[in-house]
């Protein structure tokens, strides 16, 4: 199906422009824009400087930042035209930062362009854009793209730390005695955020999902990254104030950091076993879990029964009129040995469908609503174009929740909606979202026939079926609504009191509960 014929009958919000990394990326930029503009263009020392008696940010690092930040956003778009252009502004800066490394000692001018960056700062600037180049050219060297931006973040973040500990460099011939503290905050801001949590690597899915693993790495990851950078800065301030020798220095730094990492493990094992706790409490639930599976499966073979007595006895009855040469009513019970025999295979999908959303591990992830939308739509693309449909989506909202289980919620209440639509007018589907301080409220409303008020009581039962959809459906569908959004820790329910046709509300929390 094509994008063209897809929007002939869905209409979908306009698009908001940034994503949470985008606006990482715009906000480093537009710092180091403001140094480069205000601070050189119009003078404005203190912006160069941010503290008095600190560094300043040069002109060229500034420049360098906010090239970075291009690079960034352009990578971010999923175009090759994007992404090649995204290395290509990666590479240019990479030359030219390596250029300027190898040139600083040639260089004798005095206006602000002429001024070199310290060391420290051309290594994390170019280490920074030969991790964008790998990130655009090669998306499956990951693991090496994480391992640049923490070796750049490094000397950033030790940077940050001395110059509070020290008022200045530690020591005058330091590579990092010229770092500004808004550069080494801004390089260890955008490595540590925007391209660790770069959806090419993959870093943030992991981190940011909802299992065991994603759990521990939260918590763990920025101890582990700061631990080591923490006991180096202690262990220097302690040579410096007391004149110690490279022994003790390196004896003071050894015991502080296997101090610290002792105390990091102790604490990520009381982590664990309160999770392990919730685990036996999940093994509980699922136990209950089970025995409810089994009388459903009681009662699915109940309803599994009558389209085969109806085989059965229609053709007891076929043998009956054809033994009459009766050949229309042979055919007519022909056709309901065929209707039955229709009837079963989806009731078993539907069975299918509706266990494995009971059983299926969520992941979480932001999405939109209008993509969960989009997917669903595709899915009943035939139905939608053949009926005239017309999907609208009102309002944006971005929420918190397993893509493909909720555009599963999507897909079966607009099958819903078409099933139960009018034949005297053309099917207009409304999907709307609000924000409040818990999570997100999403309303579904048709122009069709509407529910029944006593059918919406049991609407969300397994194998429950409504009258305008006798025969036509499988009542899994509304069910495995109710199981999918219960699992994300919200509640779906139908409006009794609408009356211009449907309308089915569920909620979905931000936070989903353990």
């Amino acid at each position: 199906m094509s994008q063209t014929m897809l929007d002939t009958y869905l209409r979908l919000p306009r698009r908001r422009y940034f994503s949470a990394l985008e606006w990482h990326a715009v906000a480093i930029g537009s710092i180091a824009a403001a140094v480069l503009i205000i601070g050189y263009g119009f003078g404005f020392e203190p912006l160069q400087m941010i503290i008095p008696g600190f560094p300043t940010m040069k002109a060229r690092t500034a420049a360098a930042l906010m090239a970075l930040s291009v690079s960034f956003l352009m990578s971010l778009r999923g175009s090759n035209r994007s992404r090649w252009g995204s290395a290509a502004v990666a590479a240019v800066l990479a030359v030219l930062l390596a250029h300027m490394w190898a040139t600083r000692s040639l260089s004798t001018g005095a206006d602000a362009w002429s001024i070199i960056p310290s060391d420290a700062t051309i290594f994390c600037l170019l280490i920074g854009a030969v991790t964008l180049v790998v990130i655009n050219l090669r998306p499956g060297w990951s693991l090496a793209a994480g391992v640049l931006a923490l070796v750049a973040a490094t000397p950033a973040l030790f940077r940050i730390f001395g110059l509070f500990l020290f008022q200045g460099a530690p020591d005058a011939n330091s590579p990092l005695n010229t770092m500004a503290l808004h550069t080494a905050t801004l390089i260890a801001w955008f490595m540590l955020v925007c391209v660790m949590l770069h959806p090419r690597l993959g870093f943030g899915r992991v981190v940011l999902q909802a299992s065991l693993r994603g759990r521990l790495l939260r918590r763990a990851l920025p101890v582990v990254v700061v631990l080591p950078v923490v006991a180096a800065a202690i262990s220097l301030a302690l040579s410096m104030t007391h004149n110690w020798a490279s022994e003790a220095l390196f004896a003071v730094n050894a015991a502080i950091s296997v101090t610290l990492a002792a105390l990091l493990i102790w604490w990520l094992s009381s982590l664990v076993e309160g999770w392990q706790a919730e685990a036996n409490e999940q093994a509980s639930r699922l136990s209950r879990a089970n025995e409810a599976l089994e009388q459903y499966a009681s009662s699915a073979a109940h309803d599994l029964k009558a389209p085969a007595r109806h085989v059965l006895l229609y053709g007891e009855l076929l043998e009956e009129a054809l033994a009459k040469d009766d050949l229309a009513t042979a055919r007519r019970h022909a056709r309901s040995i065929r209707d039955s025999a229709r009837e079963m295979p989806n009731i078993i999908d539907g069975m299918l469908d509706y266990s494995r959303s009971a059983f299926t591990r969520i992941t979480l992830s932001e999405n939109s609503l209008s993509e969960l939308v989009q997917a669903a739509a595709r899915q009943n693309a035939g139905d939608l174009e053949s009926t005239g449909a017309q999907i609208t989506v009102l309002h944006e909202v971005r929420m918190r929740c397993d893509s493909t289980l909720m555009t599963t919620v999507f897909h079966n209440l607009i099958t819903n909606a078409i099933k139960n639509r009018r034949r005297d007018r053309p099917l207009a589907v409304r999907i709307d979202g609000v924000r409040d301080e818990t999570g997100v409220r999403i309303s579904i409303e048709d122009n069709g026939v509407g529910f029944d008020p006593d059918f919406a009581v049991v609407a969300f039962n397994p194998l429950a079926r409504g009258v305008h959809t006798a025969g036509e459906g499988t009542g899994i569908g509304l069910a495995t609504c109710r199981t999918i959004i219960q699992s994300h820790g919200g509640q779906i329910r139908i409006d009794p009191n609408w009356r211009n046709g449907a309308r089915v509300e569920f909620t979905l929390p931000d936070k989903r509960p353990a």
